[in-house]
């Protein structure tokens, strides 16, 4: 197994919005063509509702709550899904054609800890027909060797495979490090990889890097590693094949073209994603805590 070397050490773009939300953001403008298939992922902090409902084209968003978040989400959209998104679990909104959705914090007082991950669709994927994806808590593989614990949230690691898969391929593995543990998993060549440090430290390219911080890595091996501080190390590894297509975005909808882009602000504005109230317009509003969707 040859070890991937670090093609690019940066860190996150911080953003507040609002009283409510604190990102961490990643995306093309901090690491290029790297960021492929994705098109960004970003760590959040949210303590209230920050957005109302708002529509989606064209592309995948996963919203990921990390296992040690204090708050999980719930969850809404003109599909007539209604999730609580509990901390460890994985919620997929595979937006396609158009869909309206609305996520927030389960109760006030308290921050939700977690990533927004946008995943880019194929252009013969762009407007495939949208729905839903859920993963519980208790229902994620994972994977451990001595002083790590991956989480397998998409994608396939060591022959432990996530229950749901998103329309374009991605691996996105959510590790904890002890004290001086060790990262070290296999993944082929002809991915782009990058890895989201988080909170501790961990040792790359013989210096020590302190979160937040993301690590980009060369395609030149097989196997991805890195060797916690002393602290210990909360990292999420992204990886995924570029797709190499045309992509052109404007506010929530993606396309392949500026056509196809017109034709979703259409739907959108003729009612075609359908309608969604705002939960705090429904005073009886209750999830399904636990659905699984197929």
């Amino acid at each position: 197994m040859t070890p991937r070397s670090v093609a690019l050490i940066t860190r996150p773009g911080i953003q507040r919005h609002g009283s409510g939300l604190v990102t961490y953001d990643v995306g093309a403008d901090h690491i290029g063509a790297a960021i492929e298939p994705f098109i960004f992922v970003s760590l959040y902090d949210m303590t209230g509702p920050t957005f109302p409902p708002h529509p989606h084209a064209g592309f995948s968003v996963a919203t990921y709550i990390l296992p040690e978040s204090p708050i999980g989400f719930i969850n809404q959209d003109s599909l007539g899904n209604r999730n609580r998104i509990a901390p460890g679990a994985l919620h997929v909104t595979v937006a396609g054609s158009g869909v309206i959705h609305e996520e927030q914090p389960e109760k006030p007082g308290a921050a939700a800890r977690g990533f927004q991950i946008w995943i880019d669709h194929r252009a013969t994927d762009r407007e495939i027909v949208p729905h839903a994806l859920h993963v519980r808590n208790d229902a994620m593989p994972s994977v451990r060797d001595a002083g790590m614990t991956g989480r397998v949230v998409l994608g396939e690691v060591l022959g432990n495979t996530a229950p749901v898969a998103a329309p374009t391929p991605v691996h996105i593995v959510d590790v904890e490090l002890e004290a001086g543990g060790e990262l070290r998993l296999p993944l082929p060549g002809g991915e782009n990889i990058f890895l989201f440090l988080h909170r501790g430290s961990v040792m790359e390219a013989d210096q020590s890097l302190a979160a937040p911080a993301v690590i980009v890595l060369a395609d030149d091996g097989d196997t991805i590693t890195a060797t916690a501080g002393p602290d210990g190390a909360r990292l999420t590894l992204f990886a995924g094949a570029p797709l190499g297509e045309a992509r052109v975005q404007q506010g929530p909808f993606v396309g392949s073209d500026y056509g196809q882009l017109a034709r979703f602000f259409g739907n959108y504005q003729g009612g075609v994603f359908g309608a969604l109230p705002p939960i705090a317009a429904q005073p009886d509003w209750t999830p399904n805590d636990g659905q699984v969707i197929p």
